[in-house]
């Protein structure tokens, strides 16, 4: 298809937009009255089948109207999108004729080409010395005949879904028309504007949105309840999807499925290894999601009166084996933490990573006993690919690089979607890391990233790939704390790979006590004191606590790193 500089000169938008204006007012009309049919007393005098037959034909009815005004919309949507593209077509059209003119050229509308005008014909000289500027307008020329291309494919397509020849994509019922031109556009990927849409949208336009898309639930600035609803959805359809895939290995190779092993001679017969890979993959996703699951549905009830008094929300769930789960909804929260687990945690071992969280909640209700229970929560984030191995894949930067936006996003989305007026103002916001997951809390505030938390905190940390606590972005005020314990095995990887220990006193962090921990074998560092800082009694856990409350006294460690 080509489009001549003659087409566009001939084109009007007007005309086009008179469709928009037309086909938006009979949208408007059927929409007004379906609602109006949904609104009609509903033969509340009547009874028997003569009623129940009225009632189902007005809700056909109402249907059908709705149908009717999508579609119109759909095309008056389609229409004012292409008045729109051409419109600016036949302005840079004509502000290119302005500039050809201008540097004595003219556009020859039969080829689309910009030759010499007559001050320049026949002067060799001056047409040499202005070929590159030739050259350049004809590009532009060249751009403003593909767009032009494009925008008359875009009114060629509402031309025909007004005609039926093509069929009109499927819209929730609403009859205004900035909701159906939000709805009809990928939704924003910042967490604040996602949030603004999300608040104007009903039930049924939310669910419409999850019908296209089932991992909505995990767009940063989406409110904490809906999060939940969308991904409990999500978590079960995922769950479902791994058991049928369990169920299809099993089948192919019942023998195998019951066995665990081939059952002949051979320990390896053709096909055994893929298939033992595959059998072998899914029980893990499944085993991963049962220990989300697991957590979702935790009942908690400390003063024996029948309610959960740690209800759990499903921040984020994926086929990728990310998850994110809150204790008490984060959006009416007046102290909110997102904790950070590190290497070697998958979503099967989510419950662990999800005990150090309940454990910080306690605390932080203990640094404050003012707090009253949804006062506080603690999300368990795992939301990005944690190395899995020590040796090979703890000391690369890359596992940080790559989850530190998604750190970023989430924690900008909490601030979006939080009710500050439920919470009595905003929340003080805490971002706890262990391990390599310090790491990608660092990241997270580097290289662009922004990371929105009033408090940072590293724990038994290799690194956190800054040199210094300013070189983080992070909001005015915050504070930068770190804590390891003196038996930590971490201790040995600090100024490796991933940066100098947070805890040195030049860094500019504020370091506070842990308990030494176990030692190992004859004294030495252990991966015990790795995992130690949630125990029971230890100083580190009361000082967390005390961060997350909002207080800063925190108590000094008793040795120097």
């Amino acid at each position: 298809m080509t489009v001549s500089v003659a087409d566009i000169h001939r084109w009007d938008a007007g005309d086009v937009r008179e469709v928009f204006h037309a086909t938006r007012s009979r949208a408007e009309a059927a929409f007004e009255a379906a609602d109006g049919i949904a609104e009609l007393p509903a033969f509340g005098d009547w009874g028997g089948d003569a009623a129940e037959a009225a009632k189902e034909a007005n809700g056909q009815i109402r249907k059908d109207l709705d149908a009717h005004g999508n579609e119109a919309l759909a095309v008056a949507q389609a229409a004012n999108a292409a008045a729109d593209r051409i419109q600016q077509v036949k302005n840079d059209l004509v502000q290119l004729e302005a500039d050809v003119a201008g540097a004595g050229f003219e556009i020859d509308p039969a080829s689309n080409t910009v030759m010499p005008g007559p001050a320049l014909e026949g002067n060799m000289v001056d047409m040499l010395a202005k070929e590159a500027e030739r050259e350049a307008l004809q590009a532009r020329l060249n751009a403003i005949l593909a767009e032009a291309v494009s925008a008359d494919e875009e009114l060629a397509q509402a031309i025909k879904m007004a005609t039926g020849a093509e069929p009109i994509p499927e819209t929730p019922h609403t009859n205004d028309p900035v909701l159906q031109d939000i709805l009809s556009k990928p939704l924003p990927e910042d967490p604040q504007q996602f949030n603004d849409i999300w608040d104007k949208l009903n039930d049924e336009q939310k669910e419409w949105l999850y019908q296209q898309d089932h991992s909505i639930g995990n767009h940063p600035g989406m409110p904490f309840v809906d999060k939940d609803r969308f991904n409990q959805r999500h978590l079960a359809e995922l769950t479902q999807s791994t058991q049928a895939e369990i169920d299809r290995l099993a089948r192919e190779h019942p023998e195998w499925a019951a066995t665990g092993r081939p059952n002949t001679p051979n320990p390896s017969p053709p096909g055994y290894r893929e298939w033992k890979q595959k059998w072998d993959t899914a029980h893990h996703e499944l085993d991963g999601y049962n220990s989300v699951n697991a957590e979702v549905q935790k009942f908690v009830d400390k003063d024996g009166d029948g309610v959960n008094d740690l209800p759990r929300f499903l921040a984020h769930i994926d086929d990728q084996g990310h998850a994110a789960v809150s204790i008490n909804n984060p959006d009416e929260a007046k102290r909110t933490a997102t904790f950070v687990p590190g290497t070697g945690q998958d979503l099967a071992r989510f419950e662990f990573s999800a005990e150090k969280s309940e454990d910080m909640y306690w605390a932080a209700r203990e640094a404050d006993r003012s707090l009253r229970p949804g006062d506080v929560s603690v999300t368990t984030w795992m939301g990005y690919d944690r190395p899995m191995n020590v040796i090979t894949d703890a000391p690369s930067t890359s596992y940080a690089h790559n989850g530190a936006g998604a750190l970023s996003d989430f924690q900008a989305g909490l601030r979006a979607s939080h009710d500050d007026l439920a919470a009595a103002g905003p929340s003080v916001n805490t971002v706890i890391g262990h391990s390599y997951g310090s790491t990608l809390v660092g990241a997270a505030g580097l290289d662009g990233h922004h990371l929105d938390a009033n408090n940072v905190v590293a724990v038994g940390s290799p690194g956190i790939l800054a040199n210094h606590a300013s070189d983080l972005s992070l909001p005015a005020g915050a504070e930068v704390f770190a804590s390891r314990a003196e038996n930590d095995i971490i201790g040995i990887a600090t100024y490796a790979t991933l940066g100098p220990d947070p805890m040195a006193a030049g860094f500019g962090g504020i370091p506070f006590e842990a308990a030494p921990g176990p030692t190992g074998p004859f004294g030495l560092p252990s991966i015990d004191a790795h995992s130690s800082y949630w125990d029971a009694g230890n100083p580190a856990l009361a000082n967390m606590g005390r961060i997350i409350a909002g207080r800063s006294d925190v108590t000094p460690p008793t040795f120097t790193p």
